[in-house]
């Protein structure tokens, strides 16, 4: 999505959005690492970086697989 630069302005936001949306709909959630100076940060710098083509897609891979974490049930 923020590749294909639908938007005049809000390319990255609306991919944000989307991934959120996404995810909670399928009973997941981001979860910052320790790393991380903050969620939102650490997926702003992924969202770039896979625009500009610095994370290939097996990196993409991992970045998804440590920080998705399935929504406990109450």
């Amino acid at each position: 999505m923020a590749s294909n630069h639908g938007f005049a302005d809000g390319n990255k936001r609306t991919t944000l959005i989307l991934l959120h949306t996404f995810l909670t709909k399928s009973g997941y959630r981001l979860v910052a690492l320790e790393d991380d100076q903050s969620l939102e940060r650490a997926a702003e710098e992924m969202i770039l970086d896979t625009v500009n083509h610095v994370l290939a897609y097996d990196d993409l891979c991992v970045w998804f697989k440590s920080r998705i974490q399935r929504i406990q049930s109450s």
